[in-house]
This record gives structure tokens, sequence and C-alpha cells, in this order.
């Protein structure tokens, strides 16, 4: 069965829309882009001891959103008052980022009631004392806004979306210098969205980044993840997410916990 088509059907091939979160053993918890499904996300964290046990109040200590594509900001909408109603979430994002969110319904609103609080991503943030997170821009449509990957800490590269790594000048820098690495891994191949023209939506193909990082592959773990539910790799027994693993790639499952 098609990748597409499965997902509509068994429950347990559904994907949920892009996030990462940092939790402390204490139950701090700073997220990285909120999407649409960021109610069943936390309904998944809250089966994690550390985060069940946080207090009643905001869901997270603060937030990064990487830019403004639907998949990753459009759950911002379950932090205004008629949901969670957020009291003051700080929320990191870029200056361009925060002038749409802010000159735009219905996203102004949680700024001007106070559900959220926007701060400038800069270079380097510090959500709490301890944890570093340094904004990293990439070359990454920009209809509305620009668009940032992050280091957390310096071990860990998240790169949700980019256009194609050669357009990225410092990309094997960043990815030889981290310990893990999370990648944008939208398509598999050209051939996959047959009548679209994939230079509307782009993404470098799997099989260019396992071409382009295959020998940083060695001494890491480079994680893809952001599958479009079109990619074959969403079948783990298929001969590409075979073919993904072979090559030394690892595949982002639903609820990975990364440990450091």
């Amino acid at each position: 069965m098609a990748a597409d088509m499965n997902a509509r059907v068994d429950s347990l091939a559904v994907r949920l829309g892009p996030s990462i979160c940092v939790l402390a053993d204490d139950g701090r918890c700073f997220l990285v882009d909120v999407s649409p499904d960021i109610k069943e996300q936390e309904n998944r964290l809250l089966t994690i001891p550390a985060y069940a046990k946080r207090k009643p109040g905001n869901p997270f200590d603060g937030v990064l959103l990487t830019h403004a594509h639907m998949g990753h900001y459009a759950g911002l909408v379950h932090f205004g008052r008629e949901a969670a109603n957020c009291r003051k979430l700080p929320v990191w994002c870029t200056d361009r980022m925060a002038e749409f969110l802010s000159n735009n319904a219905p996203w102004d609103q949680l700024v001007s009631l106070g559900n959220i609080k926007l701060h400038s991503a800069g270079e380097t943030i510090e959500p709490w004392h301890g944890l570093r997170v340094r904004a990293i821009p990439v070359p990454h449509r920009g209809e509305y806004t620009d668009t940032i990957g992050i280091s957390i800490d310096e071990k860990l590269l998240y790169v949700p979306d980019i256009d194609n790594w050669d357009a990225w000048p410092a990309a094997r820098e960043e990815v030889a210098k981290h310990e893990v690495c999370l990648l944008d891994a939208t398509f598999y191949s050209r051939e996959e969205l047959p009548g679209r023209d994939l230079g509307e939506i782009s993404h470098p193909f799997i099989t260019d980044t396992i071409e382009t990082f295959a020998d940083l592959a060695k001494d890491r773990r480079i994680i893809l993840t952001h599958f479009n539910h079109s990619n074959p790799v969403c079948d783990p027994g298929g001969k590409e997410a075979r073919s993904v693993i072979a090559a030394g790639f690892e595949l982002a499952q639903e609820m990975l916990a990364i440990r450091f």
C-alpha cells in the first residue's frame, strides 16, 4: 500500500507534525516548533514521568519556532485563551517571524493578550541555565519568514527544512561538529510525487542526503526526519527504508528519545 494511503487507514502508520523537545529530569520542557498536532504530542509527553509531574500552567517553559510554514507553527492557536490560555509563554524566533506573528491574525491576538511573549532568537539563547540553543540560518522558501535550524548544546543539530545542501555552505561543517544530526528528509526522490513541481516545495532528496553525508555518518548519528506522507521510507520494511539503514543512517520514529 502506498505510504500516503496507508497513513489514512492504519492508525499505527500515522506520523505527527515535526517538532522536538528538550526534557529535563525535573520536568522543564523546551519545545522546538509547534505543529498542528500539538494536542496529541502533549498527550504523548504526559506518558513520560518527568513531564507528567509538571505543575499546572504553561505546557512548556519555552518555545522556539524555525519558520512560518504550516507544519511548524500552526499549533500556536492551541496556546490562546480558547485553549491552553498560556500566560507570557516565551517564544523565540527570528525578527521576521516575530513581525509576521505580531501583524497577522490570528497570531497577533496571542501577542496582544499576552498568551505568548516574543523574543529574538539572535544567535544563542538560554531557555534555562545550562541549556544553550544556537540559531543557524538556512536557505529555505521564504514566503513569509526566514528559516533557521538549531544546535542544542553543540551536541544535537536539528535542520527540519532546507532547500538543498549545496545552497548551505556550512552544511558539512555543522554536521561534522555534532554528535547527533536530525536532518530534512521530506522526499526520497523526485519520482515520488508525479505531476507536482517539487521546485515549489523544495527539499533535499534522501538519495542526495546520503551521497552528501555518507562519510560523516560513520562517526555520528545522522537521523532522517520530516517525512512527507508520500515518502516510501515510512514503510520500515520497504526497500527504500532498508537502503537508508544499510547506508549507515537512521529513520526518525514517533517519540524517539535521544539522551545526553
